[in-house]
């Protein structure tokens, strides 16, 4: 529970899958032959399409948001507004995410990277199925944070996802509420779920949504929300279906790229503006438990160089407490967050494998540590 600080340096050998180790997406991702996806995209397209589709895969996301929130009934959806929808490709990389609680989309590609390595081949990816997850060790922040994912086809071939995070009451854990400060792991603070597929030929499966609420002090609440998250995605489908049938599927794959596209140079010509250095900041994080009286230094140093930008945590205090430690992917969602911040594109705005944007230097068990 109290594992020293290790830089990458002494990491070789460990496998990041999303079971022990946090997940980090491959480069190039294996997915099932058995999993047709639709990669084609139109590549001239005339700019009054482009803006045409482009809003309107914009107020599809807003629909999805709205849609969840009129449907909840919780106030964590409809006043503090905690949840968040997203599009992405059929390979998972982000066209929009919406205006909500963006922290949570960070890593919504890497739930949809995991599915696609994890799930192609059994139980299978198809048209009418979902999938729920909260594991952090393949992307969430928390276990709280319970994220719906959707494929949307296309004639046999998948088009692309829409998919929605959206905080619960309660999902287990040894405080009700799910916010455990006594937590000594991940087992102490709530249910575990990577990515499963809970719908099915577009009926929820039973017996995996018995075993999602049975964890629940509020199983009724979470139901509802649960049934809120699917009506989002469902909606979202079918808008994104419907303008396939009115433009082609390789007129708006087109418009996805170019939207991506465009947010990674928005992004790095801004960040050409910036001259190469190195930025430090240090602060202290006091009372990480109930019990602990001590100050702990948290330590974050950025350097930049060129188009690169590289995070590292080298410093911060180890400390005698793992609960206020976040998994590799609650770290990656804040820096991809605050990164959004700076560049006006509606993706994130930096494809990380193109550009060497983010490294850690060290890690550590987190507040969800399995050990």
């Amino acid at each position: 529970m109290n594992a020293p600080l290790k830089k990458l340096s002494e990491l070789a050998g460990v496998v990041f899958d999303g079971k022990r180790t946090g997940y980090v997406p491959p480069k190039k991702l294996r997915i099932s032959e058995k999993l047709k996806l639709h990669p084609q995209a139109k590549k001239n397209i005339d700019p009054v399409t482009f803006e045409v589709v482009r809003h309107a895969l914009w107020n599809v996301n807003e629909e999805h948001g709205a849609t969840i929130q009129r449907l909840s009934g919780s106030p964590v959806a409809m006043y503090a507004l905690d949840l968040n929808p997203s599009i992405l490709t059929e390979d998972a990389e982000f066209v929009y995410f919406g205006p909500y609680m963006q922290y949570m989309s960070g890593v919504t590609d890497t739930q949809v990277k995991w599915t696609l390595e994890n799930r192609a081949d059994n139980p299978g990816i198809h048209d009418g199925d979902m999938f729920l997850a909260n594991d952090p060790w393949v992307g969430a922040a928390h276990q709280m944070d319970v994220m719906l994912l959707c494929p949307v086809f296309w004639k046999g071939e998948l088009f692309c996802w829409v998919t929605n995070c959206l905080h619960q009451y309660d999902i287990g854990g040894i405080t009700p509420g799910s916010f455990c400060p006594s937590a000594r792991d991940a087992f102490d603070e709530g249910i575990l779920i990577p990515p499963v597929k809970i719908v099915e030929k577009n009926e929820i499966r039973r017996d995996i949504e018995e075993v999602y609420l049975r964890s629940s002090r509020k199983p009724s609440a979470v139901a509802l929300d649960f049934r809120a998250q699917l009506a989002g995605n469902m909606t979202a489908k079918d808008r994104v279906l419907a303008l396939i049938g009115r433009y082609g599927a390789d007129t708006i794959k087109g418009v996805m790229k170019k939207i991506i596209d465009d947010g990674e140079r928005a992004f790095l010509k801004k960040l050409a503006l910036l001259p190469d250095g190195i930025w430090r900041d240090r602060t202290y994080v006091e009372c990480c438990r109930p019990g602990d009286r001590q100050v702990h230094r948290v330590m974050l140093t950025l350097k930049k160089q060129g188009a690169g930008l590289v995070f590292e945590n080298e410093g911060t205090d180890p400390g005698s407490s793992t609960t206020r430690w976040a998994a590799r992917c609650a770290t990656w969602s804040s820096i991809r967050r605050r990164a959004r911040s700076t560049a006006p594109t509606s993706p994130p705005p930096c494809r990380p494998r193109r550009c060497s944007a983010w490294r850690s230097r060290s890690t550590r068990p987190t507040t969800c540590s399995r050990k």
